[in-house]
């Protein structure tokens, strides 16, 4: 079995034409390893929702290639869309269902389909089957759009802003759902979000798109040993040159007192000989990220990693 779930090489989509053309997708590539729980981070624009839709066949690539589970999306046959389930952003039940008439709609078209969970969220969201979805609260809508796509026990779960519109509460046990399915090493879950705070408490690997471009990728235990800001407290302008030798950097800030350098292959005895090669009198301090750091300095860079 391929040890990919997504994979998308040198893969571009643009909207319009002439002076209106947008490149949502520009020359994209990243790999979302089978068992792994993938967070695509990124400002409004960056092209992660054209990424999501491409992946589940809702548009196509202009260039470059896709597969998720080893098939392109072009190609999607009935057996792999029911190994692949998708939440957007705008996901939505017709209004005049209730969470029963929905239900009793998806449940044959999935074979896996897990109805002792289905029974477990109803209760864990507090929802009433018999409700229609027309007379939902907003986060009630959300919780039943989960619930079916959980339920179907697809082999990966594809998901934009999946906790728009959940109280604290409701994303809580959403989150909770995501780490369970992280047990079974054959289930793979994508999710974009705004709200980072739910990416580093359940991802496992992340890729941070600007403009379309990727900016930053790996496992996250990894960019915040390996992503570092280093700074030398000192008026000279050339002592920051030993860090550019040894570093490979994100960016760099400059001011009257002090130069910045944000790298992203730190390790403990490069900093030892930048440390030595340094006067004595240069103070130097080295600062980690959390994930929302990570991600303001790899927005603020504007730039691909060399």
């Amino acid at each position: 079995m391929n040890n990919i779930a997504v994979e998308m090489k040198n893969v571009s989509r643009a909207f319009g034409v002439g002076k209106d053309l947008t490149q949502a997708v520009d020359n994209l590539t990243l790999s979302v390893p089978r068992g792994s729980v993938y967070g695509l981070l990124g400002a409004n624009g960056a092209g992660k929702t054209t990424s999501i839709r491409m992946m589940v066949s809702h548009l196509k690539p202009d260039s470059g290639e896709i597969r998720v589970l080893g098939a392109d999306p072009a190609e999607y046959t009935t057996d792999t869309r029911r190994r692949i389930a998708y939440i957007s952003e705008n996901m939505q039940i017709p209004k005049w269902m209730s969470m029963e008439d929905a239900v009793g709609f998806c449940k044959p078209l999935y074979p896996n389909w897990n109805e002792p969970l289905y029974q477990e969220l109803l209760k864990t969201f507090d929802l009433k089957p018999s409700r229609r979805y027309e007379e939902s609260s907003k986060g009630q809508r959300r919780a039943m759009c989960i619930i079916i796509a959980l339920c179907q026990e697809p082999e990966i779960l594809i998901m934009d802003e999946p906790a728009s519109g959940l109280d604290t509460l409701a994303r809580r046990h959403f989150l909770s759902e995501l780490l369970k399915i992280t047990c079974d090493e054959n289930k793979t879950v994508l999710f974009s979000s705004h709200i980072l705070g739910d990416i580093e408490r359940t991802v496992d690997r992340v890729a941070i798109l600007m403009r379309g471009r990727m900016v930053l990728e790996g496992e996250l235990d990894t960019l915040k040993e390996k992503v570092r800001r280093i700074s030398f407290r000192a008026e000279s302008g050339n002592i920051a040159e030993p860090a550019a030798n040894l570093f490979h950097t994100l960016r760099n800030i400059r001011d009257r007192s002090s130069i910045q350098w944000v790298v992203t292959d730190f390790e403990e005895e490069k900093f030892v000989q930048l440390r030595e090669s340094l006067p004595d009198s240069v103070a130097v301090e080295v600062e980690g990220f959390n994930l929302e750091e990570l991600f303001m300095e790899s927005i603020e860079s504007g730039r691909e990693i060399p």
